[in-house]
């Protein structure tokens, strides 16, 4: 299995954590490659900051590479065109002032984290991916199996279009892809949460297809369409004849998240889940910590120390660090 996370400067410090949680639960003989992948207009000064960090994958440091957004993206044969306006307005984005944002070549950070997790698959070192963001602990060993079917198929839990942005995000990938005549009624898609598990062949076909209709993923994304990554993948497996079969299989996996926009009660509740024996990781956004009680806070630091991830005052310290650069 391969394994990416994508790596921003305001919240680079969690990756200390998730790297933590690798070193204590995923055995190196499944792991192929774990890319640390920058997400930034300052690359240098991001890996200055992530390289103290990599010993904390133990004995996975050998199979760690950080890589910055030009190696998944403006290498030959990773796009099909460069127009000008997009060397202008989405290479060097980062010379223009006044539209100049913090991430990939001055790219807004949010729009470049999802074609970065896309591009991705174009340094995996195996066909079986997992996508993590950088606030992904795991909380407990795991098989292989867990991830993906015997028959190649990625595990994953399907939903229903239930909210807005569910919808237009699947919508908008459709109609990017030229399929905006599929009846959404009844239909299930994957999650579109991390750890995302995915076929490195089933993302580079997509990308194929976007740099046919676009020149370059990041084309499509610095374009006005607003597609999601995770739906993109989606919206190709429903204009294809063979569906979802091949690539993806409807499997519930139990992941905590806790974010900043959730209320004090589902806070709470998404923690009471730490009690089910299943749960395989923890999404611990450093916002949404500051905004619980302190018997909950502490609830956190002692599953973290309990399950042999860090001691409490080494959490506290990774958090605090976060907290000062999100504000």
């Amino acid at each position: 299995m391969s394994f990416a996370t994508v790596v921003y400067s305001k919240d680079f410090p969690l990756l200390e954590l998730q790297a933590l949680s690798f070193a204590r639960f995923v055995d190196p003989d499944i792991v192929s490659s774990i890319h640390v992948i920058m997400n930034d207009s300052d690359e240098d000064s991001l890996r200055a900051k992530i390289e103290p960090l990599l010993a904390s994958y133990g004995p996975l440091r050998s199979k760690v590479q950080v890589l910055g957004g030009d190696e998944l993206l403006l290498q030959p044969g990773q796009y099909a065109r460069r127009p000008l306006v997009d060397r202008i307005l989405i290479e060097n984005r980062f010379r223009i002032p006044g539209i100049r944002r913090q991430g990939w070549r001055g790219a807004n950070g949010y729009r470049s984290q999802q074609f970065l997790k896309l591009g991705a698959a174009r340094v995996a070192s195996s066909e079986n991916m997992v996508i993590m963001d950088t606030k992904n602990i795991f909380l407990r060993s795991f098989d292989p199996a867990e991830f993906f079917a015997d028959s190649g198929a990625a595990r994953i839990a399907f939903m229903a279009i239930q909210s807005d942005f569910h919808r237009k995000w699947l919508t908008e990938s459709l109609d990017a892809l030229g399929a905006s005549g599929i009846d959404l009624k009844g239909l299930r898609t994957t999650t579109f949460a991390t750890p995302f598990a995915m076929r490195r062949s089933l993302a580079l076909a997509l990308l194929d297809e976007i740099n046919e209709r676009y020149g370059s993923v990041q084309g499509l994304f610095g374009s006005r369409r607003r597609p999601s990554e995770f739906m993109l993948l989606n919206a190709y497996c429903l204009k294809s004849s063979d569906g979802y079969a091949p690539w993806f299989e409807d499997r519930a996996q139990c992941n905590i998240g806790l974010w900043p926009s959730y209320s004090p009660e589902t806070l709470a509740s998404q923690l009471a889940m730490l009690d089910d024996p299943s749960a395989l990781t923890l999404g611990l956004h450093n916002r949404a910590l500051s905004l619980l009680p302190d018997n909950l806070r502490d609830l956190v630091f002692s599953e973290l120390e309990s399950r042999g991830v860090c001691d409490r005052s080494r959490a506290e310290k990774v958090l605090n660090r976060a907290a000062t650069l999100t504000g």
